[in-house]
Protein backbone atom coordinates (compact mmCIF):
# COMPACT_ATOMS: atom_id res chain seq x y z
CA UNK A 1 0.00 0.00 0.00
CA UNK A 2 1.56 3.58 -0.75
CA UNK A 3 1.46 6.20 1.44
CA UNK A 4 -0.91 8.36 0.10
CA UNK A 5 -3.62 11.40 1.11
CA UNK A 6 -7.09 10.71 0.34
CA UNK A 7 -9.21 13.08 -2.13
CA UNK A 8 -12.53 12.75 -1.26
CA UNK A 9 -15.08 14.99 0.29
CA UNK A 10 -16.80 13.91 2.87
CA UNK A 11 -18.71 17.24 3.17
CA UNK A 12 -20.95 15.91 0.23
CA UNK A 13 -21.79 12.77 2.11
CA UNK A 14 -24.66 11.46 4.16
CA UNK A 15 -24.68 9.82 7.60
CA UNK A 16 -25.06 6.91 6.14
CA UNK A 17 -22.57 7.39 3.65
CA UNK A 18 -19.87 8.38 5.62
CA UNK A 19 -20.18 5.44 7.64
CA UNK A 20 -19.89 3.12 4.57
CA UNK A 21 -16.83 5.17 3.64
CA UNK A 22 -15.45 4.51 6.89
CA UNK A 23 -16.26 0.33 6.78
CA UNK A 24 -14.59 0.84 3.15
CA UNK A 25 -11.71 2.58 4.56
CA UNK A 26 -11.18 -0.03 7.27
CA UNK A 27 -11.53 -2.89 5.55
CA UNK A 28 -8.67 -1.31 2.80
CA UNK A 29 -6.34 -0.84 6.00
CA UNK A 30 -7.08 -4.44 7.52
CA UNK A 31 -5.93 -5.94 3.96
CA UNK A 32 -3.09 -4.08 4.06
CA UNK A 33 0.34 -5.90 4.59
CA UNK A 34 2.47 -2.86 3.97
CA UNK A 35 4.86 -2.59 7.42
CA UNK A 36 3.76 1.42 8.46
CA UNK A 37 0.16 1.22 7.46
CA UNK A 38 -0.31 2.46 11.05
CA UNK A 39 0.92 5.59 10.02
CA UNK A 40 -0.46 5.76 6.50
CA UNK A 41 -4.03 5.51 8.14
CA UNK A 42 -2.97 8.36 10.52
CA UNK A 43 -1.96 10.11 7.62
CA UNK A 44 -4.79 9.58 5.71
CA UNK A 45 -7.38 10.60 8.20
CA UNK A 46 -5.50 13.50 8.92
CA UNK A 47 -5.73 14.50 5.44
CA UNK A 48 -10.31 14.41 5.73
CA UNK A 49 -10.86 14.93 9.14
CA UNK A 50 -11.62 18.68 11.51
CA UNK A 51 -9.51 17.24 14.36
CA UNK A 52 -7.98 13.14 14.96
CA UNK A 53 -6.27 12.40 18.13
CA UNK A 54 -5.28 9.47 19.91
CA UNK A 55 -6.13 8.69 24.03
CA UNK A 56 -3.21 8.46 26.13
CA UNK A 57 -3.97 5.04 27.22
CA UNK A 58 -4.15 3.65 23.86
CA UNK A 59 -1.88 4.28 21.42
CA UNK A 60 -3.64 2.71 18.57
CA UNK A 61 -6.91 3.93 18.60
CA UNK A 62 -8.11 7.11 16.76
CA UNK A 63 -10.54 9.26 17.42
CA UNK A 64 -11.39 11.82 14.62
CA UNK A 65 -14.08 14.67 13.79
CA UNK A 66 -14.93 14.75 10.49
CA UNK A 67 -17.09 17.16 8.83
CA UNK A 68 -20.21 15.76 6.52
CA UNK A 69 -23.11 16.76 4.77
CA UNK A 70 -25.49 19.96 6.56
CA UNK A 71 -22.44 21.26 8.49
CA UNK A 72 -22.58 18.31 10.70
CA UNK A 73 -19.22 16.91 12.47
CA UNK A 74 -19.67 13.34 13.55
CA UNK A 75 -17.31 10.82 15.21
CA UNK A 76 -15.50 8.00 13.76
CA UNK A 77 -12.98 5.59 15.67
CA UNK A 78 -10.28 4.06 14.36
CA UNK A 79 -8.84 0.76 16.61
CA UNK A 80 -5.62 -1.09 14.93
CA UNK A 81 -5.66 -4.65 16.69
CA UNK A 82 -2.00 -5.81 15.76
CA UNK A 83 -1.92 -9.80 16.35
CA UNK A 84 0.95 -10.74 18.97
CA UNK A 85 0.30 -14.51 18.32
CA UNK A 86 3.92 -16.78 17.18
CA UNK A 87 1.74 -17.68 13.98
CA UNK A 88 3.98 -15.87 10.99
CA UNK A 89 1.26 -17.15 8.63
CA UNK A 90 0.81 -13.87 6.18
CA UNK A 91 -2.53 -13.28 7.58
CA UNK A 92 -1.73 -12.87 11.12
CA UNK A 93 1.09 -10.01 10.10
CA UNK A 94 -1.64 -8.24 8.54
CA UNK A 95 -3.25 -5.71 11.91
CA UNK A 96 -7.06 -5.58 11.55
CA UNK A 97 -8.42 -2.43 11.99
CA UNK A 98 -11.82 -1.75 13.09
CA UNK A 99 -14.15 1.59 13.00
CA UNK A 100 -17.05 2.44 15.14
CA UNK A 101 -19.11 5.06 15.34
CA UNK A 102 -20.87 7.68 17.94
CA UNK A 103 -23.65 4.87 18.16
CA UNK A 104 -20.97 2.66 20.00
CA UNK A 105 -21.83 3.47 23.84
CA UNK A 106 -18.48 1.48 24.90
CA UNK A 107 -16.06 4.04 22.53
CA UNK A 108 -16.96 7.14 25.28
CA UNK A 109 -13.37 8.22 26.33
CA UNK A 110 -13.36 10.71 23.62
CA UNK A 111 -10.10 13.58 23.49
CA UNK A 112 -11.47 16.42 24.08
CA UNK A 113 -9.62 18.24 21.02
CA UNK A 114 -12.08 15.73 19.12
CA UNK A 115 -15.44 16.19 21.50
CA UNK A 116 -15.07 20.02 21.32
CA UNK A 117 -15.77 19.75 17.57
CA UNK A 118 -18.56 17.63 17.07
CA UNK A 119 -22.25 17.84 16.68
CA UNK A 120 -23.73 14.67 18.08
CA UNK A 121 -24.52 16.11 20.78
CA UNK A 122 -25.76 13.14 22.38
CA UNK A 123 -22.74 11.45 22.45
CA UNK A 124 -20.84 14.00 23.86
CA UNK A 125 -23.53 14.09 26.43
CA UNK A 126 -22.87 10.39 27.25
CA UNK A 127 -18.78 10.91 27.06
CA UNK A 128 -18.96 13.90 29.46
CA UNK A 129 -21.09 11.85 32.23
CA UNK A 130 -18.19 8.19 31.34
CA UNK A 131 -14.78 10.53 30.83
CA UNK A 132 -15.49 14.42 32.14
CA UNK A 133 -13.00 16.77 31.16
CA UNK A 134 -11.24 16.97 34.63
CA UNK A 135 -10.20 12.98 34.43
CA UNK A 136 -8.79 14.08 30.92
CA UNK A 137 -7.17 17.20 32.23
CA UNK A 138 -5.49 14.99 35.34
CA UNK A 139 -4.39 12.59 33.31
CA UNK A 140 -2.77 14.84 30.63
CA UNK A 141 -1.00 16.36 33.25
CA UNK A 142 0.40 13.17 35.26
CA UNK A 143 1.38 12.25 31.55
CA UNK A 144 3.68 15.24 30.98
CA UNK A 145 5.16 15.05 34.77
CA UNK A 146 5.98 11.45 33.63
CA UNK A 147 7.51 12.41 30.41
CA UNK A 148 10.00 15.17 32.43
CA UNK A 149 11.03 13.05 35.25
CA UNK A 150 12.05 10.18 32.69
CA UNK A 151 14.79 10.93 30.33
CA UNK A 152 14.86 9.11 27.36
CA UNK A 153 18.14 6.77 26.95
CA UNK A 154 19.29 4.97 24.07
CA UNK A 155 22.20 2.31 24.05
CA UNK A 156 24.65 3.12 21.70
CA UNK A 157 23.85 0.21 18.75
CA UNK A 158 20.41 2.57 18.60
CA UNK A 159 22.02 5.89 18.82
CA UNK A 160 24.23 4.56 16.26
CA UNK A 161 21.37 3.16 14.28
CA UNK A 162 19.61 6.79 14.86
CA UNK A 163 22.10 8.71 13.46
CA UNK A 164 22.77 6.92 10.31
CA UNK A 165 19.07 7.20 9.46
CA UNK A 166 18.47 3.64 9.40
CA UNK A 167 15.41 3.85 12.52
CA UNK A 168 13.03 6.91 10.88
CA UNK A 169 12.73 9.60 13.64
CA UNK A 170 10.03 12.39 12.98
Amino acid sequence: MTDTSLNVDLRKMSYEDFKKFMKGLAMIYSESTFDFSFFSLHKSLSSIAKQIDRPLYSLFTIYGAYEIADNQVVLAIFDICINLDDDESEENKRPKVEVSFAEDTTRLRCPMSVRDLLTQSDYVLRAEQAFPRIMEEMLLEREKERRKSAPITFTDEELELLLEGSIPFE
